[in-house]
Parts: C-alpha cells; sequence; structure tokens
C-alpha cells in the first residue's frame, strides 16, 4: 500500500511539474514549436484534466476509507468510483481533442478500425469490464462457475476477474490454493453460474446405501429424525429469503424441507437425503450428516449398510 501510495504521488508531482513547465511556455514566453498555438492549450488542458482525475480519486477513496466501515463495501465503492472517474476523464480529454483539430475525426476513424481489428480480445475485455459494473451479475466475494472454472471472487478488473479456485482435484467444494485470472469478456457468452446472489443456499443431498433385507422403513425415521437439528437452522434461513424473492421473482413453491428419497438398484437401496445449505459449508455439513447417521444406523441390528455384492443374500439380518 506504501508503495502504491509512493508511485501515485510521484505522479501527480510530475504531472504538476508538466504543467508548470507547459504554462511558462505558452503564457511567458514566445517560444513555441507548434505552428498552431491552440495545440499548446489542448495540451495543458489535458495535463490538468489528469491531474484533477487523480486528485478527485485520491480524496474520493480516502473519504470512502473514512466513511464505509466494512472492507467488502470499501472495495466495490472505491472500484466503482475509480472506473467513473476514469470514464470521465477520458471522455473530456477526447472532447478536448476533437474540438482542437477537425481532421481528428479522420484519423481517429482509421485508427479505431485497426485497433478494433488488432485488439478485439483486449476491446471485449474491456466491454465484458464496463457490462460487469453495470449489470453486476456477482461481486467481490461470491462463490461463481464460470465453465470448468469455479471459486470465490477475489477482484474484478478492467480486462479480468480473479478468484481463488475449488474442486478440481479436490473432492467437494473446498479450496486448492490456486489463483485464476478470467478475461472479463467471458460475461458476453459465457453461462454466469452465481451461487450467493439474491439466494445464500444451494439444495445438496447425502447418499447412503442399504442392504436389502434392511429395515428401511426405520432407517427413513432416523435419518431424518437426525438430520433434523443439523440442518433446520438452514432450513429457516432458506424459507425467508425465499420470501423474499419472492417479491422479485416468481416462485412455484417454497418448499425448503428435508426430505428422503430412496430408489432400487441391482444390489442395494439407495438413499438420498436432500437438504438446503450454505456453500460454502457444503462438505462440512455433508460429512456431519453421514457420519450422524452412519452412528445412529449402527446401533440398530436390523439396518445394514453397503452392497449386497459380498453378502449372502440367501441370509438376510436378523431383526432386532
Amino acid at each position: 500500500m506504501r508503495v502504491i501510495r509512493g508511485l501515485n504521488s510521484r505522479f501527480t508531482f510530475i504531472l504538476l511539474i508538466l504543467i508548470a513547465f507547459i504554462a511558462y511556455i505558452r503564457y511567458l514566453t514566445d517560444f513555441y514549436i507548434f505552428e498552431d498555438r491552440s495545440l499548446l492549450d489542448a495540451l495543458l488542458i489535458s495535463l490538468i484534466v489528469v491531474f484533477l482525475a487523480q486528485i478527485i480519486n485520491s480524496i474520493t477513496g480516502n473519504l470512502i476509507l473514512r466513511r464505509v466501515s466494512t472492507a467488502k463495501d470499501r472495495y466495490t465503492l472505491r472500484k466503482t468510483a475509480s472506473i467513473l472517474i476514469t470514464v470521465l476523464a477520458l471522455a473530456s480529454l477526447f472532447a478536448i481533442w476533437v474540438e482542437r483539430t477537425s481532421t481528428l475525426f479522420i484519423a481517429y476513424g482509421i485508427f479505431s478500425a485497426g485497433v478494433a481489428i488488432a485488439l478485439q480480445d483486449v476491446l471485449r475485455n474491456i466491454a465484458g469490464g464496463i457490462l460487469l459494473v453495470v449489470a453486476r451479475p456477482f461481486k467481490a466475494g461470491d462463490r461463481i462457475q464460470v465453465e470448468d472454472s469455479v471459486g470465490d471472487v477475489l477482484d474484478i478488473g478492467s480486462f479480468s476477474t480473479t478468484i481463488m479456485e475449488i474442486r478440481e482435484w479436490v473432492d467437494a467444494d473446498q479450496y486448492t490454493g490456486r489463483i485464476l485470472n478470467i478475461p472479463n469478456s467471458f460475461v458476453l457468452n459465457k453461462t454466469i453460474k452465481n451461487y450467493t446472489r439474491d439466494y445464500s443456499f444451494i439444495w445438496d443431498e447425502a447418499r447412503i446405501l442399504l442392504i436389502y433385507g434392511s429395515n428401511w422403513k426405520k432407517a427413513e425415521e432416523i435419518a431424518l429424525r437426525t438430520a433434523g437439528p443439523i440442518v433446520g437452522e438452514f432450513e429457516d434461513l432458506a424459507r425467508r429469503e425465499l420470501l423474499l424473492m419472492g417479491q422479485r421473482y416468481f416462485f412455484t413453491t417454497y418448499d425448503v424441507q428435508t426430505k428422503l428419497f430412496m430408489k432400487m438398484q441391482e444390489n442395494w437401496i439407495e438413499m438420498r437425503l436432500r437438504y438446503v445449505v450454505e456453500p460454502r459449508k457444503r462438505r462440512a455439513i455433508n460429512h456431519l450428516l453421514v457420519s450422524s447417521i452412519l452412528e445412529a444406523f449402527e446401533e440398530e441390528n436390523d439396518i445394514l449398510v453397503g452392497t449386497a455384492t459380498s453378502i449372502d443374500l440367501m441370509n438376510p439380518p436378523e431383526k432386532g
């Protein structure tokens, strides 16, 4: 941070020197290298615009740091203010030079055509960055997925978005430690999957296999009774958020109740416990659910977990 402040201070000091130098040549001497004196005026005004943009950006950043308490809000506001100030400064510079020379339109058209062809990927990234600021499909801190890349958003830059990766070779939703930089052009033609925007929960399932002959009705009751204290809090919070979302979106159901579904397979009975959970707690809650249910099943003589591939099907478990 000190290095960045030092660089900004040096840049501001250099701008002041250039402004003073150009002003001295323009107004206090008769020396000039341009036939059209107005070019010096345009250069001087351009330097002043850049200087003012630098000062305004610095003052705005300091005000946000003092007035905004949370780090997440400070980051968002500073990023937005910096982009807006930059866009206004560029628009001012464009207006200054267009006003000063009539041939600039022709030169600008030829230059723009060449740039559009040579730097189309860069321009797409810039357009994507602007769209991210305007539409805000996600923000810093959200968990998103773009094609095969999944992670938590660390930074939204002008050209790329930085995320902390999850999954890949790591099972479930845990960090790999890799930082991914995704070009912002993805927002123009890719599907963005947001795990946390508007709704802070996802549905997950815990899978448990029972051997044929087990008391599946008792197993179902035990599984639901065991899961209640673990995911009950998530159910209440998820239901409240769904009700709030119902004011903006069309929902056909607000059911977030934990449920259990069974399916008959070739050599086992498949139990799937469906529940709501916060995305970042998905693996921990799944582990807690499975381990708690298995512990409860171990106390029952008529419930056996596993597959029947290595079990004598002619000798089903004794009922206690």
